[in-house]
């Protein structure tokens, strides 16, 4: 019995879609006058948490769009060091995998896109949002949701100071929060992808033109449905 093969972009989608369904989430709870879950403590994990994950959804998806890419790059690891496993569907860490994706392609984050202007019947130009997106910066936000993800050890040798620490940092979690929700939702409610051409099967890290664009649309908060339209470049 064959596997059913599945389009790229409807991949993208279905991963889209639970980045939409969590930032909407954790909005209504940051959003919430009184605590969802009775402690102000608990609705920031709970955020944090779709936060994080998120972040891997964008990862997960952007190492979709370059699978064969990265496969290639990854073989490569596996040879230069046999201790690195070396197969993408073992791979799981999303820092690991955003600092492989981003000396594959310079276009392997989505590009947030601040509006969209017709020009004439056929032409529409698209502006970019002014937000700054790289790697390093949903890696400093991933690692920053986990320091709410893990108990503390308690047996440290100033208790006190663990507990006023963790203290401090509740207290400034709901302005984070507010920040990161604020960041996601105007990376992704709107954007672009670019996929690459690949002219050199021997390097994964060759910088070719670009085959395809992917306009994202993730529409009313209230729908569960996000649009995908689909453009491929035509040889001249």
């Amino acid at each position: 019995m064959s596997i059913p093969t599945i389009e790229p972009q409807d991949i993208y989608r279905t991963q889209m879609m639970e980045a939409k369904l969590r930032l909407l989430a954790a909005e209504r709870v940051s959003n919430s006058v009184s605590p969802v879950n009775r402690l102000v403590a608990f609705d920031s994990e709970f955020c944090f948490l779709q936060i994080r994950r998120v972040i891997e959804l964008i990862t997960f998806s952007s190492m979709s769009r370059e699978e064969d890419r990265y496969r290639k790059l990854r073989e490569q690891q596996h040879i230069a060091n046999k201790r690195d496993h070396g197969n993408p569907a073992r791979d799981w860490q999303a820092p690991e995998i955003l600092k492989r994706l981003v000396t594959l392609s310079p276009h392997a984050l989505p590009i947030p896109i601040a509006k969209a202007e017709r020009s004439s019947e056929n032409i529409v130009h698209f502006e970019r949002h002014s937000i700054s997106v790289n790697h390093g910066r949903l890696i400093e936000l991933y690692e920053k949701c986990g320091g709410y993800m893990h108990g503390k050890n308690p047996l440290v040798m100033d208790f006190a100071a663990l507990v006023e620490s963790e203290r401090k940092k509740y207290e400034v979690a709901p302005t984070e929060i507010r920040r990161a929700l604020d960041f996601l939702r105007k990376l992704l409610w709107h954007h672009a992808v670019v996929q690459l051409d690949w002219s050199d099967p021997n390097d994964p890290k060759v910088v070719d033109n670009p085959s395809s664009a992917w306009l994202v649309e993730f529409g009313l908060s209230e729908g569960q449905d996000i649009v995908i339209a689909v453009a491929v470049a035509q040889d001249a």
